[in-house]
């Protein structure tokens, strides 16, 4: 039975269903059947939603398609479109009394999604990036619109069941003209694109548009009050309430996390007060006549991300909600597409019509301004498409259209249909087109840089990546060691990595915060201040500059390696993970370990840090031991030794091991470089009694590990290649627990080799293979 009244915004419905108190299924003994039940019901809907979900993916997953598509279609096949064309199946799975659990289940499932991609947003980064793209910004919101509201007062027409004064053909320009911060970078991620030049550029361009969304939903607060005094009240409660959260709650949380010990999770009543506290924000946005989205995203602002806090959130969080309750909110939207209501199809081209006017916007906005951001026509054809792509906000907004009955089932059907195809067609084309490693030629025309090819006159600069404090004492003694003198002064960049959960926004900025005067420091503070502290009383002229990088740690390769091509350091040195941070949630330091060996344009050291203590400020000593086989990555070592010899206070043996066997043409030249290069390594050091160079002869790989095992464990440091010119060793690099530290790397920096007590950095180049040639002739020739 269905009752109307003529002003009602809303057309609401009365179905009278048999109430069964018991929610459960008996039991198979009753002879009854279980779908009869709510409980198992829901329980079916989920177990196919993710099941049709996973076959989907699989089989789609070849063709490029993102999971929003695939989770998009399994809604639709378990819906009266597929399935529910059998009536048996929709009366059993979608009966009238489900329809309040799984509509309930599912916007709670929206809601937190919000809040959770919210908390991973670092606003303050993003507020500051949007600095420097406002202008594009302003102009892709303002192209599309204007476009798409002149093409929406044409066609109105052609919407069927649209009466004067239907609000829809507005509220459609305006969602279809706004490129949103969830759906972008939850796109981008699944790209693994968002520390890219596309994917920082893009999440800029969607923070300024969900400070102009946040507006339209202040006024549309405002336009659904029925006087101008309610209006007056709603937007005065609406306004207080997010002066509520900044003032009040964000102090809260930040108060929870002072009163978590250092390196510890945040307490899990905190974070269940945390969640109840969000409810109540949503109740109260309800009351006040906006949405329950509302406030979940605007506690997501506020919610520091990264550790304690927004890490110990989102792992509590994240799984269950996106693998089985997110499904729920597919099925439902699935539940409402009926592809059998779509019979006008000038109504499917108004559609198409408005996402190609909406593009073509976007497009000459991007290319406009592509000149004056530095940005390659390329690049900006493919942010206009970024910025074209739909998602949950969208479909949200469709199902309340449906419901508030300003659009008929066609409408609803055509909307998901158009979401659905434009996702489809434009995330190919991104995965296939963008690469992130030819994003910027001009730095890649200037090859790779090395130690070996940097002159020991001049500005030696040198980027440290430190994962926490425990890694600064040793990286402290590393720098002191590669004697910074007037003529060579070495200039160390400073990265604290903060590793926070996936789909955050990679940053990667300068920190200057350890400038403030703070009761309890943070760890960034203690790390970039004993830096600092080092500069003033090293020997040598020592420049910090200090930077934070906030990401996860798949995405810290890309900021990092276009930093050091823009600096040109030929040397980064990252921390190799402590055994207990093999594998995480948010992905492992090994991850970065990895990404940065493959991507960085120089020499890059893993350093396993056995937590040495030596003192620059009162006496320093280092003992440094140099393993060279054979290889670019071991002639690397020895320059690195090259700029050690001529400090002081640092003992360097050279462990030269000549391993016999039948070498290739390419392994004999390398041989012949490194034979070459450590003659004249002896040659330098004759007199200098603080270098010794031995050497070994080997007859098989058994031999190596032998000579290797005389190592007395008093050196602090043992450097050595990753890769080496040996058939016999190269054979052995598919059978090492740690690819990452070579062969002999990971034998040395096993705890039961001389009782794991010695740090060992592992060095590999990156070599282009244009420049092999080169690099292997060319160490110390500017000397």
């Amino acid at each position: 039975m269905a009752s109307t009244t003529p002003n009602a915004t809303m057309v609401s419905s009365t179905v009278c269903v048999f109430l069964n108190k018991n929610l459960h299924y008996n039991s198979m003994f009753w002879k009854e059947n279980p779908l009869n039940h709510v409980f198992p019901v829901l329980m079916l809907q989920v177990i196919l939603s993710v099941v049709v979900f996973r076959v989907i993916h699989v089989i789609l997953r070849p063709l490029k398609q993102p999971k929003l598509v695939c989770h998009l279609l399994a809604g639709v096949i378990l819906g009266p479109s597929v399935l529910g064309r059998n009536k048996t199946y929709m009366e059993s799975m979608f009966p009238a009394k489900e329809e309040v659990v799984i509509a309930t289940l599912s916007q709670v499932a929206s809601n937190l999604y919000t809040f959770i991609v919210c908390i991973k947003m670092d606003t303050i980064m993003l507020t500051k990036a949007a600095k420097h793209t406002w202008k594009l910004g302003v102009c892709c919101l303002t192209f599309p619109i204007v476009l798409i509201v002149s093409v929406d007062m044409a066609k109105q027409h052609f919407f069927p069941g649209l009466n004067p004064g239907n609000p829809f053909p507005v509220q459609f320009s305006v969602v279809s003209s706004l490129s949103y911060f969830i759906v972008v970078t939850r796109a981008l991620d699944e790209l693994n694109l968002l520390s890219s030049e596309l994917g920082r550029i893009s999440s800029s361009i969607t923070m300024l548009n969900e400070m102009v969304s946040a507006a339209f939903v202040i006024i549309g607060v405002a336009t659904v009050q029925k006087e101008a005094k309610s209006a007056f009240l709603a937007i005065l409660s609406l306004c207080s309430f997010i002066v509520f959260a900044l003032f009040v709650a964000r102090p809260v949380l930040y108060w929870v996390i002072k009163q978590t010990p250092k390196g510890k999770p945040v307490k899990e009543s905190y974070v269940v007060a945390i969640l109840l506290s969000t409810f109540v924000m949503g109740v109260t946005t309800d009351a006040i006549g906006a949405s329950f989205g509302g406030a979940f995203m605007v506690m997501g602002f506020i919610t520091p991300d990264g550790p304690p806090l927004g890490t110990t959130i989102i792992r509590k969080s994240e799984l269950i909600l996106y693998e089985f309750f997110l499904p729920l909110f597919f099925v439902r939207i699935g539940y409402f597409t009926d592809l059998s209501a779509i019979k006008n199809w000038w109504e499917c081209a108004t559609f198409a019509t408005i996402v190609i006017v909406g593009y073509i916007g976007r497009l000459i906005a991007c290319l406009l301004f592509a000149s004056s951001m530095n940005i390659r026509k390329s690049t900006a054809v493919l942010l206009s498409l970024v910025l074209s792509l739909q998602g949950l906000v969208e479909l949200i907004q469709s199902i309340q259209w449906k419901h508030l009955q300003l659009i008929d089932d066609q409408t609803y059907a055509t909307s998901v249909v158009s979401i659905i195809v434009v996702n489809a067609i434009i995330t190919p084309i991104i995965e296939i087109l963008y690469k992130p490693a030819v994003e910027n030629f001009d730095m890649l025309r200037l090859g790779t840089r090395s130690l070996g090819t940097t002159s020991n006159v001049g500005e030696l600069r040198i980027i440290t990546c430190i994962q926490d404090e425990d890694n600064v004492p040793s990286i402290i003694s590393l720098l002191e060691a590669l004697n910074p003198q007037e003529i060579s002064p070495v200039c160390a960049y400073v990265i604290h990595l903060v590793a926070v959960a996936s789909q955050s926004v990679p940053t990667l900025a300068p920190y200057k915060n350890h400038l403030r005067k703070y009761v309890r420091p943070s760890v960034s503070d203690n790390i970039i201040r004993a830096f600092l502290n080092y500069s003033e009383h090293s020997k040598g002229p020592v420049q910090i500059q200090p930077f934070q990088m906030i990401s996860p740690y798949k995405y810290m390769h890309q900021p990092i390696s276009r930093l050091s091509q823009r600096i040109y350091a030929p040397l980064i040195i990252v921390p190799f993970f402590k055994s207990g941070e093999a594998h995480n949630i948010d992905g492992t330091l090994r991850i970065f370990n990895t990404n940065i060996q493959a991507t960085a344009k120089c020499t890059v050291g893993l350093l396993v840090d056995r937590g040495l203590r030596s003192s620059i400020l009162t006496t320093f000593s280092y003992n440094m031991a140099v393993i060279f086989i054979s290889g670019g990555d071991d002639r690397e070592a020895l320059a690195l030794a090259s700029r050690a010899s001529c400090q002081p206070n640092v003992s360097i043996t050279v462990f030269r091991i000549n391993l016999r066997g039948t070498y290739t043409l390419e392994d004999q030249i390398e041989k012949e470089a490194d034979n070459a290069l450590f003659r004249d390594f002896e040659a330098m050091n004759v007199n200098n009694g603080h270098v010794e160079c031995l050497e070994w002869m080997a007859d098989d790989v058994e031999d190596v590990m032998k000579a290797l095992r005389s190592l007395k464990s008093g050196y602090d440091l043992v450097v050595v290649g990753k890769h080496h010119a040996s058939p016999e060793l190269q054979a052995l690099e598919s059978w090492v627990q740690y690819s990452e530290l070579g062969v002999i790397g990971d034998a040395i920096a096993t705890l039961d080799f001389s009782g794991g007590k010695m740090s060992v950095l592992v060095l590999e180049h990156h070599h282009d293979d244009n420049q092999r040639k080169f690099d292997s002739c060319s160490y110390f020739s500017f000397t």
